[in-house]
């Protein structure tokens, strides 16, 4: 992928990430949701956020790093979310804009999980940002197991802007 794509991609998920947030109070963050693959929503959202700690490495210094295990007093708020998102998101982010398409694209030796694989840090960033997006899918399963079914516009298109329609604001 080239690095417009990247970053159009890089923003399209902090564009759905900021509908949850703004759809979803703490207190749903860590109820139980019954019949799900992830126990709550602070499971799920976690999972997303440490992945950029596995794999930020591994696009910035060729070899991945390891996903840390979730405390139990850990993403029990969006600003212990925000917190952690943040500081993987500004470390991609700011690696992304100073590469060039030409950086981008270049086949290297990966030592990923112990073994060396190669991947261009473009097809990394590309991975690391569709992981996230997949998972936008459990958030919205969740939300379903939960009771709340927020009018929540999250299709590519809404990201464009060429919609009239926004969605409603928060829950106070």
């Amino acid at each position: 992928m080239r690095k417009a794509e990247l970053v159009q991609l890089f923003g399209y998920t902090d564009f759905v990430w900021t509908k949850f947030r703004r759809h979803v109070p703490d207190a749903e963050l860590s109820r139980i949701a019954e019949g799900s693959g992830w126990p709550t929503l602070r499971n799920c959202l976690w999972h997303i956020v440490v992945a950029y700690d596995r794999w930020v490495p591994a696009i910035v210094d060729l070899k991945n790093g390891t996903m840390p295990e979730i405390g139990a007093e850990d993403f029990m708020t969006w600003e212990q979310i925000e917190a952690g998102r943040s500081r993987v998101r500004r470390a991609l982010g700011e690696r992304l804009r100073a590469w060039s398409d030409e950086e981008l694209a270049v086949i290297q030796n990966v030592e990923i999980d112990g073994k060396s694989l190669r991947y261009s840090r473009g097809e990394l960033i590309a991975h690391l940002l569709l992981h996230e997006r997949g998972h936008h899918g459990d958030v919205t399963t969740l939300l379903w197991q939960l009771g709340m079914e927020p009018d929540i516009q999250l299709d590519y298109r809404f990201f464009l802007g060429r919609h009239e329609k926004e969605d409603s604001e928060a829950p106070t």
